[in-house]
């Protein structure tokens, strides 16, 4: 729904208005001039004209490919009567990539998703038309004479200048957002608690882009005495159904959001038709708003049966497919980069000590599942421990080796964790696995925080987000426990190919500092 990023126009904009509850007149409202310069659905129409702009920037890139080959690249040999094809075939791109590029929900992403999940979705359509059109230029024998540096110049360049288009459209919509150009004016049917809980998440928002006209009531008998209401410190107007009708007739409102429950349907149906005079969209506020219940979207079972989705996983889809090529790719050549390194490591653990080199350990994955975790060995060889009584490793373990002491402090212990990588139990970045059975203050994990399996959602990492950020080693206490799983949460909320980056990056600074280490 449109409303739920909107923000309000000024801090001091939601005054007391003259008011007489058994005959409203609302002068306040019919004598102050709006502010709002531009209709948001006229804003929103320029996103309706994404066709056009794919068109011309496939033009463009059609244009500045041919002057750069030609000028630049092409051999002086190159048949002058080419260029003219070459145009034929730039504009018959430019009329098929608005079918393929036109982004539906691109409006409702700019105002509520982030630029990485926009430039993703053009990312995916863009390589789905770029396939689109090369196999019918090879089924059709027209890319033949084509030389390959100019198709991949042409689409690159029209890569570029869509991205870019889509970008400045979105910043100039939220720098209209963000400087009350585009407020939403919104009127709320209902005076229940739920009223209350909707307005304070419309005072969550960012600012300047929400004006509440007020609190309404089709009975009388649940409107408040006063003639205003007061949701933490802001004073919002009340009245009638009947009020709301003559504002309408006068004003121009955005939304009128009902908080009513769904069951109460005739109720609704009697308010929704009085409502159809004002011309106004009508929407009803879900019921868990403002609760600690998640709200999520709206998903189908089956063929017909919508559910509302309270969880998710939280990496799926084409997300979960790049996560895996992230750890493919850099796992790989991590693993070709430093295996010079691990087999010097293996050759002087076996001089130093009697054992394997290798140390294996069950600890939990996805889904609390377990799987064998591979280390370099760095304590002495004893009888194997009961796994209900294992022993977290402190800092000054006597049954570290000193080369393992060294190993611990630089990490590069973890190395053979690559392996789990390149086999899909672990990945690159994620929450650290942790052994089964370990304890903490003599107690499990998830017996001190609740919310501990939760970090299982996703794979472990070789390193996360905790450890980047001073959580790391062993958890002694339960603060420091409720701190890992706090900043693991942190993650698996919030990831990203960037995200995951800039963790690889800070690793490499706190491994070399040897914070934490054990």
């Amino acid at each position: 729904m449109a409303f739920c990023n909107a923000l309000l126009r000024e801090p001091n904009h939601l005054k007391v208005m003259e008011a007489d509850i058994s005959g409203i007149t609302w002068d306040g409202f019919t004598s102050r001039p709006s502010t709002r310069k531009l209709s948001r659905d006229l804003a929103s129409l320029a996103f309706d004209l994404q066709p056009v702009a794919d068109f011309l920037c496939f033009l463009l890139a059609g244009y500045i490919s041919t002057q750069i080959y030609f000028t630049v690249l092409a051999h002086h040999g190159l048949a002058q009567g080419y260029r003219g094809d070459y145009a034929d075939r730039v504009i018959i791109l430019a009329v098929l990539a608005p079918f393929f590029l036109y982004d539906r929900q691109l409006n409702y992403a700019t105002c509520r998703g982030s630029l990485w999940i926009v430039m993703r979705g053009t990312a995916l359509r863009f390589a789905k038309f770029a396939g689109i059109a090369l196999a019918l230029g090879f089924v059709t024998r027209s890319l033949d004479n084509l030389p390959r540096s100019l198709g991949v110049m042409l689409l690159c360049l029209g890569f570029a200048l869509v991205a870019f288009s889509r970008l400045l459209l979105i910043q100039q919509f939220r720098l209209l957002e963000r400087i009350g150009l585009l407020a939403e004016t919104v009127a709320i049917v209902g005076a229940g608690p739920l009223a209350d809980r909707l307005i304070h998440q419309l005072l969550q928002c960012t600012p300047n882009s929400i004006d509440i006209v007020g609190v309404f009531d089709d009975r009388t008998e649940s409107l408040e005495s006063t003639k205003t209401r007061e949701v933490r410190g802001k004073v919002v107007p009340v009245g009638t159904l009947a009020d709301l009708i003559n504002i309408g007739k006068t004003r121009s409102i955005d939304w009128v959001l009902l908080t009513m429950p769904s069951t109460a349907d005739r109720r609704l149906l009697s308010i929704v038709h009085s409502l159809k005079a004002l011309a106004v969209p009508v929407g009803l506020c879900p019921q868990n708003l403002g609760l600690l219940l998640p709200y999520r979207r709206i998903n189908y079972v089956g063929d017909n049966l919508p559910v509302t989705l309270l969880s998710d996983r939280p990496i799926r889809r084409w997300n979960a497919v790049v996560k895996s090529a992230e750890d493919l790719l850099l796992g790989s050549v991590i693993t070709l980069l430093l295996m010079p390194i691990m087999g010097l490591i293996a050759l002087a653990i076996k001089i130093d000590s009697p054992g394997p080199v290798l140390f294996r350990q069950r600890r939990h994955g996805t889904n609390n599942d377990e799987f064998e975790v591979f280390k370099f060995r760095t304590m002495r060889c004893t009888a194997e421990p009961n796994p209900a009584q294992l022993k977290q490793t402190s800092l000054h373990d006597k049954r570290i080796t000193p080369l393992g002491r060294i190993l611990r402090k630089s990490s590069l212990d973890e190395l053979p964790q690559l392996f789990n990588v390149l086999r899909g139990e672990m990945s690159l970045v994620g929450p650290r696995p942790h052994a089964i059975n370990m304890r903490t203050e003599e107690r499990l994990g998830h017996e001190i925080i609740d919310a501990y399996p939760h970090r299982h959602r996703v794979k472990p990492g070789m390193t996360g987000w905790a450890q980047v950020n001073g959580s790391r080693g062993a958890t002694e206490t339960r603060e420091q426990l409720r701190r890992r799983v706090e900043l693991d949460l942190q993650y698996v909320e919030n990831w990203s190919p960037l995200f995951d980056l800039k963790i690889l990056v800070m690793t490499l600074w706190v491994v070399l500092r040897g914070t934490n280490a054990r």
